[in-house]
This record gives structure tokens, sequence and C-alpha cells, in this order.
């Protein structure tokens, strides 16, 4: 029972500390799901288009952005994932100016930061409270302690008496007093959902923290990890740099698969990476990359999620679950219901924490008034 006592307090107090950050983070994931339907419907003009005959070279279109925006640097190019998408090229870093061009004529559409639009400030939100790295540590600190939560009310819901009466923890009593429904709901929604809900935290951890967790998973496995990405010549001439056509040419014949992402160089030492989606891979963006001196277009390395050692290839589908791509919508829906379980967890467990202070102080204000009735003195 002391034991019993301690775990108690340890679950309550990490929801109350920690309850409005995981509910917080929770809202804004469910909404972040669906993102990109939610933006394509919100700013149809910068991420639609007709569908032409031919696209535009992408040089043109990257030395066009370069030209319009000549104060911003070319961090990303997203690359259209279905006929109708444009490109979407991101400036100076992954969550700040986001430039928008038609890939059948090349057309700027128009552009716009990532904070200055609804579903972006709410994924900033989601990613890092909007503190950068400091925030981005927090919400990976809250969901590890979603997980201690989650292993303290485990072993709370599992019953005393043993496995024998385990199916109570599953029944609401609908006909009980207010306050053991509210209890009973707490426990058996949180029976329900605990294991989305260590799925989810946990592989919100290893998207913060995903140096350790990678290393924990290959060690686990013992994979090798992944290679480290190679560096470009800067030694070699820089106008002897071939055309981003070229080597998106290039790269589609060493690695016939999906081009999704394009990432420029931002060092003189840095690579310039294409990043693929194989046909079996799960994650949206692909976990194949390709890597080009930004000089010579020398293949420097090429990584094929498909041939990746095991650790890599189950790290890979930790942002696939994440997110609930790996399955279709139904993920994306279940994910959306976990993302509100900690606003419930947390109302309900709230409630439960007040109904047992408001007892306690009404025991307390009673023995007290015994204490000093009349005929007690």
């Amino acid at each position: 029972m002391k034991l019993r006592r301690v775990i108690f307090n340890l679950h309550l107090y990490i929801g109350l500390a920690a309850g409005l950050f995981l509910v917080l983070s929770g809202l804004t994931g469910s909404m972040v799901v669906f993102r990109d339907e939610i933006e394509a419907l919100a700013h149809p003009e910068l991420m639609e288009t007709a569908v032409g005959e031919k696209r535009v070279p992408v040089q043109a279109v990257l030395d066009r952005v370069k030209r319009a925006y000549p104060q911003d640097k070319p961090l990303y190019l997203r690359m259209p994932r279905i006929p109708q998408e444009t490109y979407q090229f991101r400036m100076n870093s992954a969550h700040d100016l986001f430039v928008y061009v038609n890939p059948y004529n090349g057309e700027l559409l128009g552009g716009h930061r990532q904070r200055d639009t609804f579903m972006g400030w709410l994924a900033l939100v989601h990613t890092e409270l909007l503190s950068g790295e400091l925030g981005k540590n927090i919400l990976g600190v809250g969901a590890l302690l979603l997980i201690c939560m989650c292993g303290t009310g485990l072993f709370l819901w599992w019953p005393p008496t043993g496995i024998r009466n385990i199916s109570r923890g599953f029944k609401i009593g609908w006909t009980a007093p207010w306050k053991k429904r509210i209890f009973d709901i707490h426990r058996a929604f949180g029976a329900y959902i605990i294991i989305f809900l260590i799925i989810v935290a946990f592989t919100g951890v290893s998207l913060v923290f995903n140096k350790a967790v990678a290393e924990f998973i290959n060690s686990l496995t013992a994979s090798a990890p992944r290679p480290s990405p190679p560096n470009s010549r800067a030694d070699e001439a820089a106008d002897s740099m071939p055309s981003l056509d070229a080597l998106l040419n290039h790269a589609d014949r060493v690695l016939p698969a999906s081009t999704t992402w394009v990432t420029f160089p931002q060092t003189p030492q840095a690579p310039l990476v294409v990043r693929k989606r194989t046909p079996d891979e799960f994650n949206p963006n692909g976990r194949s990359f390709i890597y080009f001196d930004q000089y010579t277009g020398e293949v420097l390395l090429i990584e094929n999620a498909s041939n990746a050692p095991l650790g890599a290839r189950i790290f890979n589908t930790f942002y696939p679950i994440h997110t609930g791509v790996i399955g279709g919508l139904p993920t994306r829906v279940l994910q959306v219901v976990t993302g509100l379980a900690p606003l419930f967890l947390f109302a309900t467990g709230y409630m439960m924490w007040r109904n047992r202070r408001k007892a306690k102080a009404y025991k307390n204000n009673s023995k007290v008034a015994y204490k000093l009735r009349p005929d007690r003195t």
C-alpha cells in the first residue's frame, strides 16, 4: 500500500505539473495531422495550380526565386507530390519564409512567413512552443513524462486482487454517484487509450531526441549507424556546378524513385541533397538520400532506405506512426482522437483531485469543529 501511495502521488503530481503542456501538444497535434489539407483549403492560390503539359526547368524556377528574394537564401525545395501541387521553397530556415511557384510556367504565386498563417503558427506551437530549440526540448521532456504517467496509471489501474478482476477496469458505473462515475470514466478511458498514448509519446521523443533514440534502436538491433553526411570539396571551382535539373536527372538514374525534397548547401563544405521516397517506404517524404558535391555534381553517397540496416528501418517508421500516415485515413483519425485524450484525462483527473481536496478540507474542518464544541470543554 505504501508503494501504491507513492505511485499515486507520482501520477498525480506529474499530471498537475505537465498536464497543460500535454493538453496543448495533443490539441495542436490533432489539427496538424490534417495540416496539408487545411492549408490547401485556406490558401488554394498558393498550393494548387492548373496542370500543364510540361514543367519548366527547376533551375530556372530557382533562379527566379533568388532574384525575387535577394535577401533570403533557399534552404529546401519541396517537390510537387501530385500534378496540381506547386513548388514550395523554404528560405533561410525550415520555419521561416515559404515561397510558392507554379511548376508549369514558373510564375511566383506568393510567399508568407510560417508563423503568419494559422496552421503554420499551430505547427510551430506543436513542434517547438514558438521557442525554437528550448521549446522543442521542453516538449520532448513532456513526452517522456507522458510515458511515465502511462506507466504509473497502468500500475494504479491494475486491480490489487489480481487478473481475475481485470475486467472491472474497463467498466463504467453509469448509475453510480457522479464522483464515482468520473473515477470510472478516467480509469476506463485511460485503459483503452494507453497503448496509443505510449506510441505517440515515444515517437514524439524520437523526433526531438532523434540521435539518442537512433543510437538506442541501433544498440537493441545490433545495427550499424547511418553514415555521416559527406563533404563537398570546397577547393573546386564554384562555377562548375551542374544545373539543378541535371542533378535531379542524375538522381533519378542512380535511384529511380519519387523525388520529394531538395536541400541546398548552406556552407562551402555542405553537399546538395536530393531526398527520395521508394515505393516500400511509409514515410511520406521518404528516407532515401543522394548526396552531391555542390561544385562538381559528383555523387558522394547514396542512402537507399530499402537497403538500410534494421535499426534505421525501424527508426524510419517513427515519423509516419507519429503523424498517423502509416495506415492512411483511419490511423490519422485515430491520431486525432489520441491527441484529444490528454485534455479528457486531464479534465477528469483534475475533477478527481479537486473532489479529494474538498473532501479532505471538509474532514479537517469537521475535526476542528468537533474539538471546539461547548460540551467538549
